[in-house]
């Protein structure tokens, strides 16, 4: 337990360091009344990280089910300090800022925010996002930034190399290093990261965003989350504009080896192309927007252009972003933007869903048994995925791992629309319940109006749930449920 409660001491420190840099922010938009909140913050957090730190000297490695409790455990703690700074500002807002904050009144719904925030799931319950004040947005973009890429690879990126690391880097659902270390890997990722932050914020500015709105949406474009400070998402955002976001989602669902391996590598884009999870993805941008434009084609005359595949995009990237109006679409066009909320992007990358990589893998044993079935009785059946020769049994061993978890998923699904359906009005189109839980789960943030401002509060808490449970991939949370019930 001194381990779990050490590498938790350890990842509380995250939140009060954005916490202290987020105050200029604050002070600069004349917002000096928020200051409090930001500080108390981030007292509580640095002292209760330290607290737990100093404590526990001496404590061992991480060993693989500590290190799932550590990252359960810091997430939802991180989460829950993440709601005092929205949470405290509803409180102390003067009377021209109130408007936009009133729903955060409810502590349930400021913590949904910072939940949606640091899992980069993008749901929201404001309804006037631009009227927000600067640090709360700011507060909720920075949040989305810092949990595309995970906390965890914030603080193993700065920290001195803890025993064990390794373990703590897979527990945020992490796939695979890139370089023989867990520090040079984080480091590389970041850099990466930071890299693409800046090319996303330069390139909306050129596009016509005004420079706080590229800073903001620049951040939780490249963490594919999906917070806007405007009202109506990108919307009202001209085609250009549109156009200008489509590169920066696609980017950040590509895995971060891919972009190592084209970037410090220079592997060329030919040999790239092998990787089977890459050319899925392209397929499915390519063809799926053009289904999704010939199916509104077919039901309202009008293929929606920009429009319908700016929102294709958002969906397989799980991004959040939209520039239409969802609660309206007929549901054959909800049913296809779903499959791309479920299917999601690259693992290893800031996108949701079951990951591009598990559904390659179910694809290829499909393959691999239907060759069987067909082959003769001495004929020795060799499949080629990401370049290398592999047999049957051992792709049919990679796809049950992968439907394992693709089962899970599908179960907690069902259940959250089950309890969801107890929850909201009685005349909720079910297609939108199905969604909006899909959203939550599979850390979307596209949403048909379930998941927004009129969400009660224990909506938000089921939803809030299931979007933790997406973001650390079920595991860590079920290690943590286990552990509180006082069982291994």
């Amino acid at each position: 337990m001194r381990e779990v409660l050490r590498g938790t001491g350890f990842l509380l420190h995250v939140p009060g360091l954005m916490a202290l840099l987020s105050v200029p922010v604050a002070w600069l938009a004349d917002e000096r009344w928020g200051v409090g909140g930001l500080l108390l913050t981030a007292g509580l957090a640095i002292g209760a990280g330290q607290g737990l730190v100093w404590t526990t000297r001496g404590a061992g490695s991480f060993q693989r089910d500590q290190s799932m409790l550590i990252a359960a455990l810091s997430w939802v703690l991180i989460a829950l300090l993440g709601a005092l700074p929205i949470w405290l500002a509803a409180q102390s807002a003067p009377a021209a800022e109130a408007g936009a904050l009133a729903v955060f009144h409810d502590p349930a719904q400021a913590l949904f925010e910072s939940v949606s925030g640091f899992t980069s799931t993008g749901l929201s319950v404001v309804a006037r996002a631009s009227e927000l004040p600067a640090h709360i947005q700011w507060w909720r973009s920075f949040s989305q930034w810092v949990g595309g890429i995970g906390v965890i690879l914030l603080l193993l990126a700065i920290l001195p190399a803890e025993r064990g690391a390794i373990n703590l880097y897979f527990s945020e659902a992490r796939e695979e290093k890139i370089l023989p270390t867990v520090k040079s890997t984080v480091r590389a990722i970041w850099a990466i990261y930071l890299g693409y932050t800046l090319l996303a914020i330069g390139l909306l500015w050129l596009a016509g965003e005004p420079l706080w709105r590229a800073v903001n949406h620049g951040m939780t474009a490249i963490a594919t989350g999906g917070f806007t400070i405007t009202d109506d998402s990108l919307a009202s955002a001209p085609p250009p504009v549109q156009l200008a976001y489509i590169p920066i989602m696609l980017v950040g669902a590509v895995s971060f080896l891919v972009h190592y391996r084209l970037i410090i590598e220079r592997v060329s884009p030919a040999r790239l192309w092998q990787l089977a999870e890459l050319r899925l993805l392209v397929w499915i941008a390519v063809a799926g927007g053009l289904a999704l434009m010939v199916e509104r084609w077919l039901t309202l005359g009008d293929g929606g252009g920009i429009t319908t595949v700016f929102v294709w995009v958002s969906a397989l990237t799980t991004a959040g972003f939209t520039a239409a109006d969802l609660a309206h679409w007929a549901d054959g066009a909800l049913l296809l933007v779903l499959v791309a909320v479920l299917v999601g992007g690259m693992a290893g990358s800031t996108s949701g869903g079951v990951k591009l990589l598990r559904v390659s893998l179910l694809l290829k044993d499909l393959v691999a048994q239907l060759r069987r079935l067909r082959a003769t009785p001495h004929e020795v059946v060799v499949l080629r995925h990401d370049g290398e020769r592999v047999t049957p049994e051992r792709m049919a061993e990679l796809g049950r791992i992968a439907s394992r978890l693709v089962g899970i998923f599908m179960l907690l699904w069902l259940l959250g629309v089950f309890v969801m359906l107890h929850l909201v009005p009685a005349d909720t189109r079910l297609a939108h319940v199905f969604f909006d839980t899909a959203s939550a789960l599979f850390n979307s943030g596209l949403a048909t109006g379930v998941a927004g401002p009129a969400l009660g509060t224990a909506g938000a808490l089921v939803l809030s749930l299931l979007m933790l449970l997406g973001r650390l991939e079920i595991f860590p949370l079920l290690v943590l449920a286990a552990w509180a019930l006082g069982r291994r």
